[in-house]
C-alpha cells in the first residue's frame, strides 16, 4: 500500500475516526506495512500501532485542554461564592482566594504547555478490535480505526489525571491550608478530578483500554488522606474513578 492507496483509505473513514488526518497518517501507515501482506496479523499489528499513538496524541490534547478550563471555570465558581459569602457575613477568606487564583494562574501555564502523556504500546483490546469489530471493512481499514479510536479513548482518559497532578503541584502549598465551601480545599481539588474523569468517560463507548498503566501514571488521579492532603494513587477504571480519587488511607 503506498501513500495514495492509504490516504484514500483514511478519506474513506474519517465518518469512524473523527479528528483522524489523513494528510499526517497516511505516509506512516504506508511505512509500517512496507514489506508486509496486507491481510498478515502483522500488518494489522502495525497499522494498529501507528493509528493508536497518533489517536492517544489527539484524545489527550482534547482532555487535556477540557480538564484545564474545567480547573479555571471551577476556580471562578468558587471565588464568586466566596464574594457573595463576604457580602452577606462580612467576612473574607484571602486564603481561599488566593489558592483560587493561583489554581487559576496553574491551569493556565500547564494548558500552555499541553499534556504530559505518552501514548506507549496500544493496549491489548486495540489489537482484538482489528480483527473482530470491524468485520464489513478490509484488514488495514479496520486496523486503523480499531487503533485510532482506542488511542484517543486511552490518550482521553489519561489526560484529566495528568493535567490535574500538574496543577496541584503548582499550587500544592496553598491547597494544603485553605477551605473552600467549608472543606479542605484538597477535597475540592479531588472532586473536579473525578468529574474530569467522568466527562472523559461519558462520551459514547468510551472505555479506556485495559493492560498495562500508560506513561501517565507518572501523573496519577489524586486521592485525599484523611488529613485532606491528595496523594498518589493508581488510575481505577471509569466506573470507580470518583471512588478512586476519594479513597482515604
Amino acid at each position: 500500500m503506498d501513500d495514495i492507496q492509504a490516504w484514500t483509505m483514511l478519506y474513506k473513514l474519517q465518518g469512524q475516526m473523527p479528528g483522524a488526518s489523513p494528510d499526517r497518517l497516511a505516509s506512516s501507515i504506508s511505512q509500517a506495512l512496507q514489506g508486509r501482506t496486507l491481510a498478515s496479523p502483522a500488518a494489522q499489528r502495525a497499522v494498529v500501532e501507528v493509528t493508536w499513538r497518533a489517536g492517544y496524541e489527539n484524545g489527550s490534547v482534547a482532555g487535556h485542554a477540557k480538564t484545564v478550563e474545567l480547573f479555571q471555570n471551577e476556580a471562578f465558581n468558587a471565588m464568586a461564592r466566596l464574594t457573595a459569602a463576604k457580602q452577606r457575613t462580612g467576612v473574607d477568606d484571602p486564603e481561599a482566594t488566593s489558592m483560587l487564583w493561583a489554581v487559576v494562574e496553574a491551569a493556565t501555564v500547564v494548558g500552555r504547555f499541553g499534556p504530559h502523556d505518552l501514548p506507549g504500546s496500544p493496549r491489548s483490546r486495540a489489537y482484538s478490535a482489528a480483527q473482530d469489530v470491524h468485520p464489513d471493512l478490509s484488514p488495514i481499514a479496520g486496523a486503523a480505526v480499531a487503533g485510532w479510536i482506542h488511542g484517543q479513548h486511552q490518550g482521553s482518559y489519561d489526560a484529566p489525571y495528568s493535567a490535574s497532578r500538574a496543577i496541584y503541584a503548582r499550587c500544592e502549598r496553598l491547597v494544603e491550608r485553605a477551605q473552600i465551601d467549608g472543606r479542605p480545599a484538597a477535597l475540592w481539588f479531588g472532586d473536579i478530578t473525578a468529574g474530569a474523569v467522568a466527562a472523559a468517560t461519558a462520551a459514547p463507548a468510551m472505555q479506556p483500554s485495559t493492560g498495562p498503566p500508560s506513561v501517565a501514571a507518572g501523573f496519577r488521579p489524586l486521592s485525599v488522606s484523611a488529613a485532606g492532603r491528595p496523594s498518589l494513587t493508581q488510575p481505577a477504571p471509569p466506573a470507580t474513578a470518583a471512588a478512586a480519587i476519594r479513597r482515604t488511607r
